[in-house]
């Protein structure tokens, strides 16, 4: 009876060390199929030719072979901007340039610059609006001062004002300076590229304006 005591103790206690040893073996295994399953995903993702493509137009180095190879992907040429599209901008204003001696408040300009993806499209537009008092001679107070986007894509991200400063009234002239931060994102490569469209409105007593600016 001690005999077959012992060697069903001695059985027990070796299949227990082999269990141990499975459990051990497989929880490495695991460990190491995870460990080199994400270096292989991260190592994809680096070596991704349109990913690459699309860091350099973001940095602005990229090569016409870039700019080909996105477009061979008409969905996401259309969300891209187009880095060699000349710039789009222009102006409205409740006024002709022509100066005036009237003295009236809600006069405004509004400058707008557009920015356009690989395919032609219009990604966004971006306005810079001022709205003034002036007296004929004088700007003698700002009445509002902002900026907005119009045509805006699924893919454009408004970010914050990098820049908002403005001119002192009275004044025989004054000037809004503006600078807007806006993102492009894609689902498959996220956030790829920023753009900070910013422009100068200088507006005068006597009703004519000036402005200047880039599309980012």
């Amino acid at each position: 009876m001690l005999s077959k005591s012992l060697s069903r103790r001695r059985f027990f206690g070796t299949a227990g060390r082999i269990r141990a040893f499975v459990r051990c073996s497989l929880t490495l295994l695991l460990s190491l199929a995870v460990l080199f399953g994400g270096a292989t995903v991260a190592s994809a993702a680096q070596e991704d030719p349109i990913a690459e493509a699309l860091s350099r137009v973001a940095n602005d180095t990229w090569t016409d072979a870039d700019l080909d190879l996105i477009r061979s992907d008409p969905e996401l040429a259309g969300q891209v901007a187009d880095p060699k599209a000349p710039v789009e901008t222009g102006v409205d204003a409740s006024e002709k340039e022509e100066a005036t001696t009237s003295a009236i408040c809600g006069a405004w300009v509004d400058v707008w610059y557009r920015k356009r993806s690989l395919l032609g499209s219009t990604l966004y537009v971006w306005h810079h609006r001022v709205v003034y008092c002036r007296d004929g001679a004088r700007v003698t107070r700002w009445q509002n001062r902002y900026d907005y986007i119009t045509d805006s894509q699924s893919v454009v991200y408004v970010r914050g004002l990098q820049v908002n400063q403005a001119g002192a009234v009275p004044a025989a002239s004054s000037w809004s300076h503006l600078q807007r931060i806006v993102e492009l994102c894609v689902v498959k490569y996220g956030c790829y590229s920023t753009y900070k469209p910013h422009s100068l409105i200088t507006v005068r007593g006597n009703g004519t304006y000036t402005y200047s600016g880039a599309n980012g």
